[in-house]
């Protein structure tokens, strides 16, 4: 029997996905991680039952055709601008950012169907728009909620097709890789993460990566070999990483006993992140330290079994 791909594994998830309902709420509630993690995970469970189906219904349809998945996918993302009318509590700018360009994304997928109707499309943007763009633009860190934001906007405008507002968020995107980066690799904001320091570097360059791949689908500009007047760049810090994800995270110089998949799956972080970048750069290590995983999954959060967030979900069909 042949080994399944990303698109059998996609299908069947995908079919899965039919039969969820949105779990929209008017005033979405996401409490900050480190007090109160019990009521950060149930809130965030909403958007994260529906944001998986979102994304992988509408990639479904994108390489099927059958307009069940689309409905279903436009079904979910009008359920939640239909209902959503404001975020709150500390972590609702980060949340909303990294499991709302999940719809987003399946936003953009569906732009080409017929039948998603103009009305809806039209809430999503004033929904978008209204509700979550403005707790993304004033995140006050530039740690990795802030390359969240930049992703989150960068996909929006391009959803949009605004080209202004999109060179903007290119322009942050720089300075937050000229910033965060160090040309060493690290990232310094998050070297001071304790157990949990391999895993925020993980967490940043995610979404750096995932917005420097949007700059390039759009505009052709390759953020991927560029490197910052600070001397920082993308591909320093994802050497840095696997260096110390491809079993020396007891090397690590931030802190011992690092919180590291062990043993890594298709559905484990970096993996997914690494399969993109293996497309991206060509580089045989990173080849080397995804292939045995192969199809990758996505980072799977292992409290709720949903996606843990949409910057690498499925990189394979991503890139095609």
């Amino acid at each position: 029997m042949n080994n399944p791909t990303a698109s059998d594994h996609l299908l069947r998830l995908a079919g899965e996905s039919l039969s969820v309902r949105c779990h929209a709420v008017p005033v979405w509630h996401i409490p900050g991680f480190y007090f109160d993690a019990a009521g950060h995970q149930a809130a965030k469970r909403l958007m994260e039952a529906d944001a998986q189906a979102a994304y992988t219904t509408a990639l479904a349809y994108r390489l099927t055709g059958e307009a069940a998945y689309a409905d279903k996918a436009a079904e979910l993302i009008d359920g939640w601008a239909s209902v959503n009318r404001a975020l709150a509590d500390n972590d609702g700018p980060l949340v909303s950012a990294y499991l709302g360009t999940g719809l987003i994304r399946a936003a953009e997928l569906l732009k080409a169907y017929s039948d998603w109707r103009t009305e809806a499309q039209e809430r999503f943007v004033r929904w978008m728009t209204g509700v979550c763009l403005p707790e993304w633009d004033r995140i006050p860190l530039r740690n990795n909620w802030w390359s969240w934001s930049l992703y989150a906007q960068l996909s929006l405008f391009r959803f949009l097709d605004d080209k202004d507002r999109f060179a903007e968020e290119t322009a942050n995107l720089k300075e937050q890789i000229d910033h965060s980066l160090a040309p060493a690799g690290f990232i310094p904001e998050e070297t001071n993460r304790g157990k949990n320091s391999i895993w925020y570097h993980y967490f940043a360059l995610a979404p750096l990566t995932a917005a420097a791949k949007q700059i390039m689908d759009v505009t052709g500009e390759n953020l991927f070999r560029w490197t910052s007047p600070s001397g920082a760049s993308i591909k320093k810090s994802l050497d840095t990483l696997m260096y110390y994800t491809d079993g020396r995270a007891a090397e690590w110089p931030y802190g011992k006993d690092q919180n590291v998949p062990a043993p890594l799956s298709s559905d484990t972080w970096p993996l997914d992140l690494f399969g993109a970048m293996s497309g991206i750069y060509g580089d045989p290590e990173y080849e080397r330290f995804v292939s045995p995983y192969r199809p990758i999954i996505g980072n799977t959060n292992k409290n709720s079994g949903y996606f843990q967030s949409y910057a690498w979900v499925y990189p394979e069909l991503q890139l095609d």
